[in-house]
């Protein structure tokens, strides 16, 4: 999402792919689907498999208080987290579609993050404690466990010097977990590194953390620079740097006795047509790689990935603001099914998360929609199956 500014600047730079893979009989079904139009789904969607929603929650909204942010949602033990000015922080069971728990957390609230089977929610303090000498408080630091009891709960503070320009910055926020059981917490061109134990807060470059693939002894930490331009480092030496541009990077693809892909996406007008191609490029440096079968759009509003490369994007069709879809992604870069979202204004990125069993999507700030898993059929080449988070000892 962060280069969504600048989609509509590289429609029409791109070269049309060489050839689409997959072309088996499931791929076919899915691309050439005969079923005619209904009145109320869109033209330009008619030759993919639609798919229904699991559930649809309607959460509990606020509506007198405005929507500055909208964060998540963050998936750990079958719980979604999503956050909001209008709500705090609201949990769902997404395979029931029960509403869990909430958190309050004022009207500026980062995105939840799950890690190691827990949720660390930041926001502002409801009681903001006293600061000491030069501290300035910042927010504060919840961390839960599933059911969403407490674990630990503290003030996120710093010296005023090191961290004054993080706290005048009105921009969107990001969470990220980082090595060190640290949090790297952005907002707009400014972040802090946070000790999520001791609330301690210092100024840290603004850089989205690499994404990290290994194989076998192996491992190539990769970028995306503002162009749009991969670069690989290998022990903290250039490995590799992609020829091209993508729009946004995915994240990996682990496929049974293949080396490991690096996923991308690309916004362009190919024929005319402005669309969206998936491409699956090889990690180890070869950059050889697969391309999948694109779906027309003018943006990418969010995306979301598994442990083993399912991937499910949100899509712009058209400049009107009110168009929106979700594609999903088997690993093998098979095209599964398509789900047009309600058709309403919506300035807000969509948040979009993919677990083994569903893909859970936050949009509207106000309604979490549930759809159905993105593994390809076993008999698709290539396919593959995440680990269950549930998994029988």
């Amino acid at each position: 999402m962060k280069r969504f500014a600048l989609l509509l600047g590289v429609i029409g730079c791109r070269g049309k792919p060489e050839a689409h893979v997959f072309e088996d009989a499931a791929s076919a079904a899915v691309l050439h689907g005969d079923a005619a139009p209904k009145h109320d789904e869109w033209a330009e969607l008619a030759r993919f498999t639609k798919t229904e929603p699991v559930h649809v929650v309607p959460l509990p909204v606020k509506t007198t208080i405005p929507r500055f942010d909208v964060g998540g949602p963050a998936l750990a033990k079958g719980i979604a987290v999503v956050s909001s000015s209008q709500f705090g922080f609201v949990a769902v069971d997404y395979r029931s579609g029960q509403v869990m728990w909430s958190r309050p957390a004022g009207l500026h609230v980062a995105p939840p993050l799950a890690r190691a089977g827990a949720f660390v929610l930041v926001g502002e303090c409801l009681q903001p404690p006293e600061m000491k000498g030069e501290e300035l408080l910042l927010g504060c630091v919840r961390t839960v466990n599933p059911t969403g009891g407490d674990i630990n709960y503290v003030a996120i503070r710093g010296h005023q010097k090191d961290v004054q320009e993080f706290a005048d910055e009105p921009g969107p926020q990001h969470l990220w977990s980082t090595p060190g059981d640290t949090l790297l917490w952005k907002r707009g061109d400014k972040a802090v590194l946070v000790d999520p134990v001791t609330g301690l807060a210092s100024s840290a470059p603004a850089n989205e953390p690499a994404l990290t693939i290994t194989y076998k002894d192996r491992a190539w930490d990769v970028t995306q620079d503002d162009e749009g331009v991969l670069s690989a480092t290998q022990k903290g030496k250039p490995a590799w740097k992609s020829k091209r541009t993508f729009t946004e990077l995915i994240g990996a693809v682990y496929l049974p006795e293949q080396t490991p892909m690096v996923r991308v996406s690309n916004v362009g007008r190919f024929g005319g047509v402005a669309e969206m191609s998936l491409f699956d490029i090889d990690a180890t440096g070869s950059l050889h790689g697969t391309v999948a079968f694109p779906v027309p759009g003018i943006g990418i509003n969010g995306h979301g990935i598994d442990s083993v490369g399912d991937a499910a994007l949100a899509i712009q069709l058209d400049r009107s603001l009110d168009h929106h879809f979700i594609v999903g992604y088997a690993a093998n870069a098979l095209l599964m099914w398509v789900y047009p979202l309600p058709v309403v204004q919506r300035p807000d990125p969509i948040g979009v998360a993919v677990a083994p069993d569903a893909v859970v999507v936050f949009h509207d700030g106000d309604t979490l929609t549930v759809l159905p898993e993105l593994s390809a059929p076993p008999t698709a080449p290539g396919a593959t199956r995440p680990p269950s988070e549930n998994a029988a000892p």
